[in-house]
């Protein structure tokens, strides 16, 4: 049974194999963890990440990096195609142009993991991009902008706005 250490740990006991024990110890120490809980502990965070990206609805921040040559044809438009499709999950776009005609595309990204994982492959499988991933993480971006509110006036505090234009 769980005993509680404070507020937020849990101290608990786990058997395993002692290769898997000197395994643990060696990661452990080779990625510079205090401890066997610290090391445990960011092992279990990493698969409760990929366990919540398996979900699909599960809403999740991630980073989509794209190596493509920026010469192929009327990929550029493509792919701000692609961007304009999905404009409610795509954050912001960091732009490298690097060796060889090759950029570096970098998008900041927040939705459905599902989503996500739709916009990186059907980037990824243009003509033209050589490499595709998609990091996820469970922390989520602050709420953007809803309509009515401003960052110049109080939180939380919506400001007036402007009525649309009319037609003639």
């Amino acid at each position: 049974m769980p005993k509680r250490q404070g507020s937020n740990l849990i101290r608990f006991s786990v058997s395993m194999p002692a290769s898997a024990v000197e395994g643990l110890d060696r990661m452990a120490t080779g990625r510079g963890f205090a401890n066997r809980s610290q090391c445990l502990t960011a092992l279990v965070r990493d698969h409760l990440v990929a366990y919540a990206s398996e979900l699909g609805d599960t809403v999740m921040m991630g980073v989509i990096s794209l190596i493509y040559d920026h010469q192929k044809r009327n990929l550029q438009n493509t792919l701000t195609d692609i961007q304009h499709k999905y404009l409610r999950e795509i954050v912001t776009i960091q732009l490298v142009h690097l060796e060889d005609n090759q950029s570096l595309q970098i998008m900041l990204v927040q939705g459905p993991a599902r989503i996500l994982r739709e916009i990186k492959e059907e980037m990824s499988a243009l003509k033209g991009v050589r490499h595709g991933q998609l990091q996820l993480s469970t922390t989520l971006l602050p709420p953007l902008h809803e309509a009515g509110e401003s960052t110049t006036t109080a939180p939380h505090k919506k400001i007036r706005r402007a009525a649309p234009p009319t037609e003639s």
